[in-house]
């Protein structure tokens, strides 16, 4: 359905770092940009194949910001890979919208967290068919 999206980012190198980090949990690697001054990833190496995940400055020069009920949700294998998006997410500057758990709201097999990026951009990390039986992580306290 998609090529790819872009998103606007007002510090290239520090949205780099934490994209870099979440989609290094998720097996998606840096492909070459298309112009200096894009940052992108993807599952191939080619950004011509496949979707293409991309943060640049506005092309109009103003202030980067996000949508108001815009969100982004990428998918996971497994609860154990949400928990290291969020987590890695949170220690690369994002900000915690709504830690990783089910939402029964949407099924109860929906397992999801949720972050915003440092520019405010709003990211989802989802495991459908999620299984509790299945899931080995316990809570430390």
């Amino acid at each position: 359905m998609l090529t790819y999206i872009t998103m606007g980012t007002n510090d290239l190198q520090r949205s780099e770092d934490f994209y870099d980090a979440i989609f290094n949990v998720l097996g998606y690697s840096r492909q070459p940009a298309w112009t200096e001054g894009w940052a992108m990833w993807g599952d191939d190496n080619n950004p011509d194949k496949g979707f293409s995940f991309c943060i640049c400055p506005p092309f109009d020069g103003h202030t980067a910001t996000a949508g108001n009920g815009t969100m982004f949700a990428f998918s996971a294998d497994n609860a154990e890979l949400v928990r290291r998006f969020h987590a890695a997410g949170l220690l690369a500057g994002g900000e915690n919208e709504g830690a990783p758990g089910t939402r029964t709201l949407y099924g109860p097999d929906f397992y999801v967290a949720y972050l915003r990026d440092p520019d405010g951009h709003k990211l989802a990390c989802v495991c459908r068919g999620y299984s509790p039986e299945a899931d080995n992580y316990t809570v430390e306290e």
